[in-house]
């Protein structure tokens, strides 16, 4: 966990993260919105102060959904753009 000066707690930090999406453990939502990642079975928020975990089961749910939908739209670039 990382501290801020507030005494905010991020779950996990930016260079965990980092080397989590690095090491293909991690996975930003799409190509494109890169604010939330999949990592340990759960969605993570990107804040300054570092990911914070998902816990919102719906709000999972719309995310699980996003990403979904991202998919296919980062494939369509893809193919238009190659």
């Amino acid at each position: 966990m990382t501290k801020s000066e507030a005494g905010m707690l991020a779950d996990l930090s930016h260079t965990a993260m980092d080397a989590a999406l690095a090491d293909g453990s991690a996975q930003y939502l799409s190509e494109t919105i890169r604010d939330f990642a999949h990592f340990r079975s759960s969605w993570w928020m990107f804040d300054r102060l570092g990911w914070f975990e998902v816990t919102r089961a719906d709000v999972a749910a719309g995310l699980d959904l996003m990403a979904e939908n991202m998919r296919f739209a980062d494939q369509a670039v893809r193919r238009s753009a190659g």
